[in-house]
């Protein structure tokens, strides 16, 4: 089932705290594709999406696929064991059961050597009391001997009566595990000659990086080739640092030197935390700094032109022997002044200018063998140093966990995107994308929403066109104040929607909160490969409330207001971020429309919600990167709760970067790297 456990049966054991599972088991007649994951160090949670052999649907549901379920676990340990007592956990089940036989169960876990005895009680499916016996013999690591009674009533299962053959008949059960690293199999055989085999990837996600990285050249006076007379000449002294940082990887640079204080702006495309590409962009600074240089100033800017925050060393002797070894953090700090960026001072130093203008020729990378940012693996282009880029995704797979018919979806396809700055906080960005292959157009259960039918008729968007102008738009981002944001955008959002709008966002000097209001006039694009619309019009207005626990490594929002099918609600959102920087969480919606499509009703409407996963990249790099994959599983054929894609969402942009190392919590992690 994929939890921490023997067989059928748990055990009060959490895996490790941030331990993700990912596998695939089958016992006739079932077929789970699971996960798991410990959210924290006593709560472990479980996803499987189940398929049924041999079962039919009832009288009177057509295209509704009863054989397959989606199904959500939950456990809580109560106590760990200690010399005396053994785990103590709670839990709950969703074994394809009706919602009155959902397993709940109280379980006890116990070592004796080499010997681990598990025993428990359940109620609901789980009928009665149920244990078990684990066995890691010495002369094979990782590999466990495992006996269990079977408790589970399979004769209750709501689908045994319509299901061709004989449900499992529980009792005995033995089972041969073994766990080589992060991969884990698993055999078993169940009286009645009932075999099962269970095989799943193990990720750490407390792991800092799960490739080890190769060492890069810090900035040195011998590989930088500067003469000692560099500053005779400030326009080529500004070139030769602008280039210097340019060559590695830093972008939107500006240089500005005045009465002693040499002022640096930099954002960075690849290094994942501020304190590193500051580090690095300060330790290059003072290899090619001005002789009477009094004090020194980094000013961290994202990729939209965003300032963030500004570092000024005023302790340059005690800036240089920290670089030496000679000086800790805890003394670096003494000549350091940290603040949330200015947004007078950043446009000062913009308008001096990058320090080679028409001058510089571009970095350009014709083939990534990487994931970019929506985790392509291959991507044919390239990208300067002003971040203009133009790539081309050839394979893109999008997975659709089920329609309403229970029954997965894909679409294979390729994507161009094109984005270039205008002016500074100006961008354009385009995307097109060519249908290769996919089956989403085969939905098999028509809508019978009563909602203005924003997403149930995607399958006339995949259907009706192989070739589309996804994106075509235009951002203009802004810097009120220190720590207040905006946007506008305007033109093609998404492949349903086009329109204009804005974003203003704020967040807390102190505290872990931000504060953003989102408003956009959308009109339903047409199907097919033109730019036309459908008559559909609305505004949609989501005000939206972040706080963060960064002890913990968790986010909590709040979103309230006007969704995209006109229906005014509250969507509530968490997430946790481990140390790996990959972040895993969900979301909930309720409004006051009544969306009664299957599993919803006239008595019980649905509620939109889902499971979101973003993966950083850069942890299974040998490179550090910014790069992430996300994916998420939600219902793509709902019209409740649904939100148009946001052209450049701020928070998503902002939050990042300032989040830094949550566990250290300090704004110089890496910075010596």
């Amino acid at each position: 089932m994929g939890q921490n456990g023997l067989v059928a049966m748990p055990s009060a054991r959490i895996s490790p705290e941030g331990t993700l599972r990912i596998g695939i088991s089958k016992r006739y007649p079932y077929t789970s594709s699971w996960s798991s994951l410990a959210l924290f160090s006593r709560l472990e949670l479980g996803a499987r999406y189940t398929s049924v052999a041999g079962v039919s649907a009832p009288a009177g549901a057509e295209g509704i696929d009863p054989s397959r379920d989606k199904v959500f676990d939950a456990r809580f340990l109560l106590w760990p064991e200690t010399d005396y007592l053994p785990a103590l956990s709670i839990g709950s089940q969703d074994f394809l059961f009706a919602r009155a036989l959902e397993p709940e169960y109280l379980v006890a876990s116990k070592r004796f050597g080499a010997f681990d005895l598990s025993l428990g009680y359940g109620r609901g499916s789980i009928a009665g009391t149920f244990w078990g016996l684990a066995y890691q013999p010495g002369w094979v690591e990782g590999l466990r001997l495992i006996y269990e009674y079977d408790a589970h009533d399979y004769r209750a299962d709501f689908r045994a009566l319509s299901r061709e053959g004989s449900a499992p008949p529980g009792g005995s059960t033995y089972a041969l595990n073994y766990q080589w690293g992060w991969l884990g199999f698993q055999a078993s055989y169940q009286r009645g000659g009932h075999a099962g085999l269970n095989a799943h990837v193990s990720i750490p996600l407390m792991q800092r990086s799960f490739v080890a990285k190769r060492p890069e050249t810090p900035p040195s006076r011998r590989n930088l080739q500067a003469p000692d007379d560099l500053w005779e000449d400030p326009v080529a002294a500004r070139a030769t640092l602008g280039a210097a940082l340019r060559a590695q990887g830093y972008s939107n640079i500006q240089i500005v030197y005045h009465d002693g204080l040499l002022d640096i702006g930099i954002a960075h495309r690849r290094i994942s935390l501020v304190g590193r590409a500051v580090g690095r962009a300060v330790r290059t600074a003072l290899l090619l700094a001005p002789p009477d240089m009094r004090a020194l100033r980094v000013t961290y800017f994202t990729l939209s032109d965003q300032a963030l925050v500004s570092y000024r060393f005023d302790d340059l002797h005690g800036l240089r022997l920290f670089f030496e070894g000679e000086r800790n953090y805890m003394q670096l700090l003494d000549g350091l002044t940290v603040r949330y960026a200015d947004p007078a001072q950043a446009r000062r130093l913009a308008a001096a200018g990058a320090p080679l203008d028409d001058e510089e020729e571009d970095i350009v990378h014709p083939v990534h063998w990487v994931p970019n940012e929506e985790g392509e693996a291959i991507a044919l282009g390239g990208r300067d140093s002003q971040v203009n880029d133009l790539h081309l995704f050839p394979f893109n797979l999008g997975v659709f966990f089920n329609d309403t018919g229970g029954k997965p979806r894909y679409e294979l396809f390729s994507l161009a995107k094109y984005r270039t700055r205008l002016a500074r906080g100006l961008f354009f960005e385009s995307s097109a994308r060519l249908l290769l292959a996919e089956n989403v157009s085969r939905e098999s259960a028509a809508s019978n929403s009563t909602l203005p039918h924003v997403r149930t008729d995607i399958d006339d968007y995949k259907r009706d066109t192989r070739a589309k102008l996804n994106t075509l738009l235009v951002n203009r981002f802004f810097h009120f104040r220190p720590r207040l944001y905006g946007r506008l955008s305007l033109g093609y959002y998404e492949e349903m929607f086009a329109g204009s709008g804005g974003q203003v966002l704020y967040f807390s000097k102190s505290r872990p909160w931000a504060l953003d209001l989102a408003v956009d006039w959308l009109r339903q694009r047409e199907t097919g490969s033109g730019l036309g619309f459908r008559p559909y019009r609305t505004v949609t207005a989501i005000a939206s409330l972040h706080y963060r626990v960064p002890r913990y490594g968790v986010t909590f929002t709040l979103r309230g207001g006007r969704f995209l099918a006109r229906d005014t609600g509250l969507r509530y959102e968490f997430q946790r971020r481990f140390r790996s920087g990959v972040r895993i969480g969900g979301w909930y919606t309720m409004t006051d429309a009544d969306d009664i499509n299957p599993p919803g009703s006239p008595d019980s409407p649905y509620r939109d919600k889902g499971i979101f996963v973003s993966v950083p990249l850069g942890s299974m790099q040998a490179t550090d990167s910014r790069e992430v994959s996300r994916f998420a599983i939600s219902p793509w054929t709902r019209d409740v709760g649904q939100m148009v894609d946001s052209p450049a969402d701020l928070y998503g942009i902002v939050e990042d970067p300032l989040m830094f190392d949550w566990e250290q919590g300090h704004l110089l992690s890496d910075f010596h790297h």
